[in-house]
């Protein structure tokens, strides 16, 4: 076998899990949501329940989503089951329901087990044909400087974020905060100059697994959303994308995959919209 090749290595890390949810909702995140290592500001359009188009058939609601407001409103119709596995025997249909606000669910009372929530933004995101638009505003991580990782209750009261959050409100009142929530898990590339058959095919052979994330791999890959989108909240790594010594890793490239389709989401930025499964690449 020839072995006069040269390898090298890049970082390749995906977007594993996601889930988005209003900064006021944060408590309500499952287990499960509570994993990620990023977290996205974005703006995305108002949605609300017209609650004169709210009907109850047997194994499921029905009720218009408005999304939007004034000349930029749409209306669509989405039939929801709030049957499921661990709750079989709940029966919307037997219990009284209010509007819980600025929450935006519907929530049902009285039921022995306690109250039933059908969040609207979850609900949206599940059920709609349509993409949400949903525009970054800021990046950030989820870890403190010790390398703790930041609880979900405690993001709200960053200062940049409350910052983009006061901003916001005053300048987009016909848009909400949401808060995208992101789990990244990481790879090794092997990138070999070579086209012998034979090497190819240890490449193929030899992949290496998972990494597992630490810190510096979530600053890298923070570092590349940043800097190909270029929110408008974010300073660092907006312009220029950080040199190798500045993290002490030596990759040849660091390849960034979000997935926001799995959503249904339509992420972008005033600099750049993001394709689905696009790769976001950044050469070190």
């Amino acid at each position: 076998m020839n072995t006069e090749y040269m390898s090298d290595y890049g970082l390749q890390t995906w977007a594993y899990h996601l889930s988005m949810s209003y900064p006021f909702d944060l408590d309500y995140l499952s287990p499960d949501d509570r994993r990620y290592n990023i977290y996205v500001a974005t703006l995305i359009p108002k949605l609300s329940i017209d609650e004169d188009s709210v009907q109850f058939f047997e194994d499921y609601i029905r009720f218009d989503v408005i999304v939007g407001t004034g000349e930029h409103t749409s209306r669509e119709t989405l039939d929801i089951s709030i049957i499921s596995d661990d709750m079989p025997e709940f029966d919307h249909k037997k219990f009284e329901f209010d509007y819980e606000k600025p929450r935006k669910a519907m929530v049902f009372t009285g039921w022995e087990k306690g109250p039933v929530e059908l969040n609207l933004l979850h609900v949206y995101l599940e059920e709609s044909k349509y993409y949400l638009d949903t525009e970054i505003v800021f990046i950030g991580q989820a870890f403190r400087e010790n390398g703790e990782r930041l609880p979900a209750e405690e993001l709200m009261s960053d200062p940049t974020l409350q910052k983009v959050e006061a901003d916001l409100l005053r300048e987009y009142p016909e848009r909400d905060l949401a808060l995208l929530l992101l789990e990244f898990k990481s790879q090794l590339l092997e990138e070999i100059d070579s086209e012998d058959e034979d090497l190819l095919e240890l490449q193929e052979i030899t992949k290496n697994p998972p990494l597992e994330s630490n810190n510096q791999i979530i600053d890298v890959t923070e570092a590349a959303l940043i800097n190909y989108f270029k929110p408008e909240y974010n300073e660092k790594f907006n312009i220029d994308f950080p040199s190798v010594e500045d993290y002490g890793l030596h990759y040849r490239s660091v390849n960034v995959q979000v997935h926001p389709d799995i959503m249904g989401l339509k992420l972008f930025s005033n600099e750049k919209t993001y394709l689905s499964n696009e790769r976001i690449v950044s050469s070190l």
